[in-house]
């Protein structure tokens, strides 16, 4: 309870100041210290010295700078939520930061959108967008990308910061690679996610040096549509790109992230989602070169592949009548049709893909690119299968592409 001799001073700090205008810098401090030492009075002595207690509310304790804000002081409620945002309490610091951000400078804004950023709170940034007062800069860039907005949206400079690119138009094959990915997503995760990917690749390169090269991430937002089934293999429609997209000469593969959908490889394209982790990707990166999954394969797969003979995949062996090779094993992969045989009777990375590449599977590898005359799909050839009359950059000898 507040004693009537602290009453009377906290009265007394505001009347002086209109009578003794020559000290109101002392009045001012005792005006401060009295409200670090009483709590209770800091509003009266914050109404006496307006302006200089703004200036000063990030030097606040807690329970003074709380009870401006709960008392409606604007700018101690914006301070108050950028203080329970420091502290993640990004739920408590809503409605401070909601009632008070109006009334803010583009740096004050600029500092709450970064804050929120930070936690990924992105129907706060969205909800700022939408009352105009998101500032320009990397924060709404970012929040552009979480929308797969359109490239045409997203500003050139940022990009070039960020790592990644918006369209093809200063791609370049590098020629002392054996093969050239192009790497592509619809969203903003999708980004950080390849550069992660090409990163570690480039650490310990799968089967040798400069087997494969990855492009930087090439942003398509909502330009592209890409089915959102979590459960279901992650596809893409393609056919839009083929007549209207200027590919660039060079390139075999891609490999494209969307936000969900199992792995898979069909025709040189590699379709991920963003939360693939590293053995996935080499494991898909392999089926580039024609290897064969070493778990249960599709029923639909199975009706025409294990009816087969003979060496179907580096990987792979379909006993259909003849003998497998020796030292070979039996494989899941088949369940119909003929006996399935692989090279090992270890796990590999072709049946668990969270084991590390081997060194026999290494060789094989290395053995298939080798061969002379070994032309692996592209997705080049998957396009021009589906549109024959395309006219392609760079191209290629139509193939049988099979799933």
């Amino acid at each position: 309870m507040k004693t009537p001799v602290k009453y009377f001073v906290s009265v007394a700090v505001i009347l002086t100041v209109g009578c003794l205008s020559s000290s109101v810098n002392q009045h001012r401090d005792v005006a401060f210290w009295h409200a670090q030492h009483s709590p209770k009075s800091i509003l009266l002595n914050y109404y006496g010295f307006i302006a200089d207690f703004n200036a000063q509310l990030n030097n606040l304790p807690d329970p003074h700078l709380y009870q401006l804000a709960l008392n409606q002081v604007v700018d101690a409620q914006f301070a108050w939520a950028l203080r329970l945002l420091n502290n993640e309490e990004a739920d408590a610091a809503m409605p401070f930061w909601r009632a008070s951000v109006d009334q803010q400078g583009i740096e004050q804004r600029r500092q709450l959108s970064a804050s929120l950023f930070r936690f990924e709170r992105w129907e706060d940034l969205e909800y700022l967008n939408e009352q105009q007062l998101l500032p320009a800069g990397d924060v709404a860039e970012h929040l552009k990308l979480h929308r797969s907005a359109s490239p045409r949206r997203i500003e050139q400079g940022f990009a070039n910061d960020e790592g990644f690119l918006l369209d093809f138009s200063q791609l370049q094959a590098m020629p002392q690679c054996q093969y050239n990915v192009l790497m592509m997503t619809d969203h903003r995760l999708g980004l950080r996610q390849l550069n992660a990917l090409s990163q570690r690749y480039r650490q310990h390169p799968q089967p040798r040096a400069a087997s494969f090269c990855f492009s930087k991430p090439i942003y398509l937002g909502n330009t592209i549509d890409c089915q959102q089934q979590p459960d279901a293999a992650a596809r893409c429609n393609w056919h839009p790109f083929i007549a209207d997209k200027t590919w660039p000469a060079g390139f075999d593969f891609i490999v494209m992230m969307t936000a969900t959908g199992f792995g898979n490889v069909q025709g040189g394209i590699m379709h991920l989602n963003s939360t693939s982790h590293y053995g996935l990707f080499l494991h898909e990166l392999m089926h580039f070169n024609g290897f064969e999954d070493e778990y249960v394969l599709p029923a639909a797969k199975q009706a025409w592949l294990c009816d087969q003979r003979g060496l179907v995949a580096p990987n792979l062996f379909i006993a259909n009548g003849v003998a497998p090779p020796k030292g070979w094993t039996l494989s899941a992969s088949c369940q119909r049709g003929s006996k399935a045989y692989k090279p090992s009777a270890d796990w590999s990375i072709m049946q668990y893909q969270i084991l590390p590449l081997s060194e026999q599977y290494q060789q094989l590898w290395l053995q298939k690119i080798n061969e002379p005359h070994y032309q692996p799909v592209r997705f080049a050839d998957y396009f021009q299968q589906m549109e024959p009359a395309m006219d392609f950059i760079n191209k290629m000898t139509n193939k049988n592409i099979a799933e």
